[in-house]
């Protein structure tokens, strides 16, 4: 399912908003087999999502960044994803332990900088995204009009 959504889903322009929560869902179980019980992992859905559509693909540099870098396999780590919805806007968060394990640190890459330059073409200024770095903890907040 993840392999056939970034395959063909992501060729499309938009993609229902229950689709690409789904495609995070199922990423998320996934990861979640790999990692033991140190990594506290959580993702809150809303039990309602508006029937609208979105591009494919804007949430998952986040969220591969927060199990990239927020893993430690020295000391329990976690990583909190959420999603809220009202008519106008969708609301991704995601806040995750910032691992320190020096030998797993690679050089930083362009997913999070491409990210910021496609919202930027896609919605101009008609979206919120906030990036930091705090107490070891990584926090993203987007929001998207739908």
């Amino acid at each position: 399912k993840l392999m056939r959504h970034l395959l063909y889903d992501s060729e499309v322009e938009k993609i229902p908003i229950q689709k690409e929560i789904e495609f995070i869902k199922h990423y998320v179980d996934l990861m979640k087999l790999r990692f033991s019980e140190k990594v506290n992992i959580k993702l809150d859905l809303p039990n309602q999502l508006p029937d609208k559509s979105i591009p494919p693909l804007l949430f998952t540099s986040y969220v591969e960044n927060a199990f990239k870098h927020g893993i430690s396999y020295q000391k329990n780590s976690f990583i909190n994803i959420s999603f809220t919805s009202s008519e106008d806007n969708l609301t991704f968060k995601v806040r995750n332990s910032i691992s320190g394990d020096e030998k797993e640190k690679e050089p930083s890459g362009i997913g999070i900088e491409n990210s910021r330059k496609r919202l930027e073409l896609l919605y101009g200024d008609q979206f919120i995204l906030k990036i930091e770095d705090k107490n070891d903890e990584h926090f993203v907040y987007l929001s998207i009009p739908i």
